[in-house]
């Protein structure tokens, strides 16, 4: 990636960022009131034994002067211990479980929903974001994402709100005492704060940069695991692990670049705080002498600003997460402006498919070069024509990047066209909900692509309503059930990442089952068998024979001894229709390019 991607991909937009968090917790408002007053009333109570003491040292200093009795004295101070055991102990234990339950139940609710709408989203982002995003990148800034709006959160409820209001009442009641004091306390305040903001601004930068290298590592990772088969084909673990080394290495110095703000940050905190406190002492105590305040304030005073000073430390604490925790969420939520290039027209109905009649008429279709911007495009169809009738085999072939795969692509509408239309049925299929669409299609791709659950599992996920004795029909329509039989945990058997416990001849026929399972008018068999040895090819084109039958289907092949009972066979090179016929048509047109290709692999060219 280059450095003008990675600034506008790690870009922070604060007031974007809690624009989008405030959208959840405002589902939670009463929750969200509550815990502030529960946070006032926490931050008064915690401020109640600043004032009690006040009161019993200018109470001890009555009764050093023999000015009240020793019983008086003892009487007052086991009133005020009865009074703060109420207050900190009862009232104080009582508002913090409270305080404490809502919080968990915010912050899960926060989390969950984050999660959920960030899958969502992600899930129905066009065919295209997918294909140029990595997905071991996406799953980092999913679940570092999610995870630090939890601090967040923890930021500001216990971090912020506590500090502003203990600010608020420490300043308030200082300068009600003395106002010198409560003015030193207050420059104090500011310059601390001043210079944490400052510095936290200034760590943004190095934590994108943080960030991007971690991204790129989790992408290595997750791209080396996935191709694990290819590492150990050609023996590459030494050079593998010597450029995740260098990435990690990489990272490492991100991180220490990124740490070592912290260095000179604290130092100079405590400077600033240490020449505050001084300037704080002298004025209180030139008060005392002048005897505008006596003892007990000064034990006031001093309470209250002991107790701010690790206040003050936490609010800065809490700042730099905040600002940390803004970063990370930065990348899942700049996610969100990514828009659907694909999307359902505002009065798109479902599609109703019964006889499964297609046609594509005019279509014309390009992919976007690097420099669309400028108007170039990459033509992958162009003006194409096709009708294909209900019940009826077409076969699509011709060279690699002929446009074949695209034509499938197109029929699913994971793009939309350039121009022309594409007609199931008679119903334009960019006015229908692509979910119906979809919904209306089943595929039996090159390469199933199963999860990593069980058979069964993989088998019913075509049609989640379907019985169990169904979803048995269709395994045993594919012939897995003889396969199954000699699991140890039968249909249970759990296929790995990707299906990779299987062979693929089985993965093919659990494709099957899932589109005996779907049960849907037109079939798609994208590159079914090709990867298959010659006797399970033929066993699989047996099924496939059986699937083809009452249905509309589109048969994408290399092979051109699979599609030679084929209805009508297209063949395509450069996004056009060069020919068009049956198998024994297109051979005997010896200057076409199928009967090129028929003899090329008939071994007769």
């Amino acid at each position: 990636m280059s450095s003008p991607d990675y600034l506008e991909e790690y870009n922070v937009n604060t007031k974007y960022n809690l624009k989008i968090v405030w959208r959840y917790l405002k589902q939670d408002k009463w929750i969200i009131s509550t815990l502030l007053l529960l946070v006032l009333a926490l931050e008064l109570i915690s401020f109640s034994d600043e004032f009690l003491f006040k009161y019993l040292v200018d109470e001890a200093t009555l009764y050093q002067a023999g000015k009240i009795t020793a019983d008086l004295f003892l009487s007052y101070v086991l009133k005020l211990m009865i009074l703060y055991l109420f207050l900190k102990g009862v009232m104080g234990g009582v508002f913090w479980f409270i305080k404490s339950q809502l919080f968990n139940r915010l912050e899960s609710r926060l989390m969950s929903n984050v999660e959920k709408s960030s899958f969502w989203h992600i899930l129905n982002l066009s065919y295209r974001f997918h294909l140029n995003k990595k997905t071991g990148s996406i799953i980092s800034k999913l679940t570092r994402g999610v995870g630090k709006t939890e601090s967040l959160l923890d930021a500001i409820t216990f971090q912020f709100f506590p500090v502003f209001f203990r600010l608020i009442l420490s300043i308030g009641i200082i300068f009600y005492f003395d106002l010198y004091t409560a003015l030193a306390l207050l420059v104090t305040v500011i310059l601390f704060l001043a210079f944490g903001v400052y510095v936290s601004h200034k760590q943004e930068r190095p934590q994108n940069m943080a960030n991007y290298k971690e991204d790129l590592l989790k992408q290595n990772v997750s791209d080396v695991f996935i191709n694990i088969e290819t590492v150990k084909y050609f023996g590459k673990e030494k050079r593998t692990q010597g450029y995740f080394n260098e990435l990690s290495h990489n990272l490492k110095e991100a991180r220490v670049k990124f740490w070592d703000y912290f260095s000179w940050y604290v130092g100079l905190q405590t400077l600033i705080l240490t020449l505050g406190v001084a300037v704080i002492v002298y004025l209180s105590f030139s008060s005392y002498v002048e005897g505008k305040i006596t003892l007990g304030s000064i034990t006031l005073i001093y309470t209250a600003i002991w107790k701010l000073i690790p206040y003050l430390y936490g609010l800065m604490y809490g700042y730099r997460q905040f600002i940390m925790s803004n970063v990370d969420i930065s990348s899942l939520f700049e996610i969100f402006k990514e828009e659907n290039e694909v999307v359902d027209k505002p009065q798109a109905k479902k599609i109703k498919v019964k006889e499964g009649n297609i046609e594509f008429k005019e279509v014309t279709f390009s992919y976007p070069l690097r420099d669309h911007h400028h108007g170039k495009h990459s033509f992958s169809i162009k003006s194409l024509n096709l009708k294909i009738n209900k019940n009826t085999k077409l076969a699509l072939v011709g060279p690699s990047g002929g446009g074949k795969s695209t034509v499938v692509k197109l029929l699913y509408r994971l793009f939309d066209l350039n121009q022309g239309q594409i007609l199931i049925d008679g119903q334009d299929i960019s006015q229908v909900t692509q979910e119906s669409l979809r919904n209306s299609l089943s595929i039996v791709p090159q390469e199933p692509i199963l999860f990593d659950n069980s058979l069964f599992f993989n088998v019913a996920y075509a049609n989640p309503r379907a019985s169990r004795k169904e979803v048995w029909q269709a395994i045993k329509f594919a012939h897995l059930d003889k396969f199954i039989e000699k699991l140890p945990n039968k249909e249970k058997t759990i296929v790995g990442e990707r299906g990779v416990k299987l062979s693929g001849g089985e993965k093919q026929r659990v494709s099957i089952a899932r589109a005996i399972l779907a049960n849907k008018k037109i079939l798609v068999l994208d590159e079914a068998t090709s990867a298959l040895d010659s006797e399970t090819e033929k066993e699989i084109q047996r099924d496939l024979s059986k699937l083809m039958r009452n249905r509309t289907t589109i048969i994408i092949a290399h092979r051109l001894s699979t599609i030679m009972k084929a209805d009508k066979i297209v063949v395509l090179s450069g996004g056009k229709v060069i020919e068009q016929g049956n198998h024994n048509d297109l051979i005997n047109n010896q200057t076409g390019l199928y009967s090129r290709l028929w003899r090329l692999q008939q071994g007769k060219a």
